[in-house]
């Protein structure tokens, strides 16, 4: 069962104007499983998260979530401080057609041709991979204050090359790969180093989930304001904190935002071999054990100068 499907509000849209509009307003998020019966496909700890949230038990939410997104712990919060403690430039968006001409260069590079860039009405997301599909898609509402194009494609491409060499070498998709999977394209976006401040904002939400778990969806956008974030950009990102949740004037946080840059601190403690060996599939950390080396449909050597040459 498609926990994101589960979790993405159905009237996204409506809700962003009337909370724009207004200085107190939060969201009332509506839902496909409030009007219909839900026939779980899953198990473990999702389950539990989808039970907990059409339930609405926020304490159960979080101890499930935890699990599932990995987030048993805050070790990070001092660093994410020390980083949100002098904000970055805003960076200028670039023309969609030259955002399609860089991914499609790096479809290229990679021998992707049969992968497409599509521009798509839909909220909730700036770019999201439909492997099976063969696509790329770009919501037209995206929003790149801290985002350098760049590292945007580094960030979607490591989803890609992982899909494809999972079915290409025949390996399965490990039990809690997401948190390795968002950790591992997170860091690779945040190696960028030139006109790119994607680990301000990875940070900035970090702390918005602790934020998030005790205040209301409005005091998480104003923390983003509070960083500088301009309002699209806030409401964009403080929206995704209080996906599941009907009510957001309620304290509550769904904590996948925070996995990014707990799991991209994790990922930085490997080495570069390490983190290549990553690409075999859709494993997890853990499971990288059982692989010594690289291996796949693409070449080792362009994988390691694209991802690492700036090094």
């Amino acid at each position: 069962m498609n926990l994101l499907k589960f979790i993405t509000p159905l009237n996204l849209h409506t809700e962003r104007e009337k909370f724009l509009a207004s200085n107190r307003y939060n969201p009332q998020f509506q839902y496909y499983w409030q009007n219909e019966d839900v026939e779980y496909t899953t198990q473990g700890d999702k389950l539990n998260l989808m039970k907990s949230i059409k339930d609405q038990t926020i304490d159960s939410i979080h101890e499930y979530a935890k699990h599932h997104f990995q987030m048993d712990n805050w070790e990070y919060v001092d660093l994410a401080n020390q980083i949100l403690s002098e904000k970055p430039l805003s960076l200028s968006t670039l023309p969609t057609n030259q955002i399609q001409r860089d991914f499609e260069r790096v479809f290229n590079l990679f021998g992707l041709e049969e992968y497409s860039f599509k521009l798509v009405d839909k909220h909730g997301f700036s770019f999201r991979p439909n492997c099976h599909n063969k696509t790329l898609e770009m919501s037209k509402y995206a929003s790149f204050q801290f985002f350098s194009i760049e590292s945007e494609v580094k960030h979607e491409i490591t989803h890609i090359l992982r899909y494809e060499n999972g079915v290409y070498n025949n390996i399965p998709r490990s039990d809690y790969y997401l948190a390795t999977e968002e950790g591992l394209a997170t860091y690779l976006q945040d190696l960028v180093t030139k006109d790119n401040y994607s680990l301000y904002q990875h940070s900035a939400e970090y702390i918005a989930s602790k934020i998030g778990m005790k205040s209301s969806l409005r005091e998480v956008y104003n923390y983003f304001i509070s960083l500088g974030f301009e309002p699209e950009l806030a409401w964009h990102r403080s929206s995704r904190h209080k996906f599941g949740f009907i009510d957001t004037s309620q304290p509550g946080d769904i904590l996948k935002p925070a996995m990014y840059f707990s799991h991209s601190q994790k990922i930085s403690k490997l080495t570069q071999d390490e983190i290549l060996r990553l690409f075999v599939g859709k494993i997890s950390l853990k499971d990288s054990e059982k692989y010594d080396k690289y291996f796949g449909r693409f070449d080792y050597g362009i994988l390691k100068n694209y991802f690492f040459e700036n090094e």
